[in-house]
């Protein structure tokens, strides 16, 4: 997972819509609006033009939790509900609920709810990649150095979206041996972790790397 940054604080045709429904449920319990949101899909939508060019700007058609590039944007782009729909309609259209995810994260997700104390929101959180490890033979795992409270949030997020599936543990073997066959690399691996241009040899060989393999 990356760090995501939302561009806009509100998008026109989903806050309208969002107002719209907040108004048509007023007064409902949660499973009567739910059920009120299953019988108008077509009258509410969430998944638009506006909110997949949002999305492929802010997230550079990548997914929010395995970070996968999605080929193709506009039909296997999906949107997740950070709080689920079944358990909080009245978020169903409310713009920092949303994420964008492959559909294989979203599935292996499924209707499982938001827990708020060890959810990792990308897009409020700066730094979550440190939450992380990733390992030569494509696996991931929390970052043992962190806290016991920490631990547990990464642990959580690897379980609810399956990062460590078979399908996404071979595809960054394969990059990572990629990796270590390039020539940009060989060169970083022989400088001092002093030198001024470390990171900026890391950060280059790596995103041309994915940006080469459309991963």
């Amino acid at each position: 997972m990356n760090h995501i940054t939302r561009t806009k604080k509100t998008l026109k045709d989903l806050d309208n819509t969002d107002k719209q429904f907040k108004e048509k449920i007023k007064g409902m319990a949660r499973t009567q609006a739910y059920e009120f949101f299953k019988r108008h899909k077509g009258t509410y939508q969430y998944n638009t033009t506006e909110t997949k060019d949002e999305f492929a700007k802010m997230n550079h058609k990548r997914c929010s939790f395995c970070t996968k590039y999605i080929s193709d944007f506009n039909t296997e782009m999906t949107i997740e509900h950070i709080e689920t729909k079944s358990s909080c309609p009245e978020k169903i259209f409310q713009w920092d609920n949303l994420l964008c995810a492959c559909r294989t994260c979203n599935t292996k997700r499924g209707r499982k709810k938001y827990k708020a104390d060890v959810y990792l929101d990308p897009s409020k959180i700066s730094d979550i990649e440190k939450y992380f490890c990733f390992h030569m033979d494509g696996t991931i795992s929390a970052n043992k150095a962190l806290s016991k409270e920490e631990i547990n949030k990464a642990k959580y997020m690897i379980k609810l979206y399956q990062l460590d599936r078979e399908d996404l543990n071979t595809e960054r073997r394969e990059f990572l041996n990629s990796l270590l066959d390039d020539e940009m690399f060989r060169i970083l691996v022989k400088r001092s972790k002093e030198s001024p241009d470390i990171h900026f040899l890391s950060v280059f060989t790596y995103y041309r790397r994915r940006t080469e393999n459309g991963k």
